[in-house]
């Protein structure tokens, strides 16, 4: 499966005052089975672009595609883009509102009119998939929890749905360094069996770590797209946009600035331990002729 945005155009509050354009004339295709993931500075259009996705936002112009079909054509059952597409907003564990976890994650496949059997079948499915399959633990208040495992039954409640896309919106932002990586294990882990994963995220690190394609968004443009090798060798353009390159990227081009000659296409950071390796080897075997 695949969703097309073919030059969609976002424009709030047309004809008002306060008329603003998020996303401009953006074309982009979202392939099954890749980790993409959406950077750009606040403000930038990442959010909007996101929205469109699983259609919670229809464009001001242009055509969202889901597997060739419009969504926004008469006719197309929206019920269908929010099941295949499934879409967590930022900090989204401040939607929680039911009286228990499991009611909480069963409240999306009640609402597709599913039996109480299935319900409770996809209930416990996605407290496996996050981790959350404790003895008790369907039946506490979610406010009883911690930051992350509320976060944990917040996207259990989306992949409950059973989505084939999963977009996140800053899915780490706010938790503890062990949340914050359990977190993104748990999204990778997702993608790694078949979820087709979009993930917006300020932390250039992380892009390099999981994502297999990254789109640079600028003013509600995307200015640059490609794989994180090819995004990560324009690091002075990143930064002239205002954004934020992989600490292995900064280390490399203070080594080159120093006049050691480190690969410049180093991002993450084995590849730095391997690049150093040699570089070290290569000297002690200098040092010893």
């Amino acid at each position: 499966m695949q969703v097309t945005l073919d030059h969609v155009t976002h424009t709030y509050q047309p004809g008002s005052p306060f008329q603003a354009t998020a996303i401009q004339d953006v074309s982009l295709t979202i392939h099954q089975g890749e980790f993409l993931a959406l950077i750009g500075h606040t403000g930038s259009g990442k959010s909007t672009l996101a929205q469109h996705i699983n259609g919670l936002l229809k464009p001001t112009s242009g055509k969202v595609l889901l597997d060739g079909k419009d969504i926004h054509e008469k006719g197309f059952n929206k019920k269908e883009v929010r099941q295949k597409v499934g879409l967590v907003f930022q900090y989204p564990e401040h939607q929680l509102f039911e009286e228990t976890v499991a009611k909480d994650i069963a409240f999306g496949p009640k609402n597709l009119g599913l039996g109480d059997v299935e319900i409770a079948e996809r209930v416990q499915e996605a407290l496996r998939k996050v981790g959350l399959d404790q003895p008790g633990m369907a039946e506490k208040s979610p406010f009883e929890l911690s930051g992350g495992q509320m976060r944990r039954v917040a996207m259990a409640g989306v992949l409950a749905m059973r989505p084939e896309i999963l977009v996140l919106d800053e899915p780490a932002a706010g938790l503890d360094p062990q949340s914050r990586e359990d977190m993104l294990q748990l999204i990778s882990g997702l993608h790694k069996q078949g979820a087709t994963v979009v993930m917006i995220s300020h932390s250039m690190d992380d892009v390099a770590r999981f994502a297999t394609r990254a789109v640079v968004m600028v003013h509600g443009s995307i200015a640059m797209e490609g794989t994180p090798e090819e995004i990560f060798r324009h690091a002075e353009e990143l930064e002239g946009m205002g954004l934020d390159v992989p600490s292995v990227c900064k280390l490399g081009i203070r080594l080159r600035e120093m006049g050691i000659d480190c690969p410049a296409d180093i991002f993450r950071e084995e590849q730095a331990e391997k690049a150093l390796l040699a570089l070290w080897k290569g000297g002690k075997a200098h040092g010893a002729q």
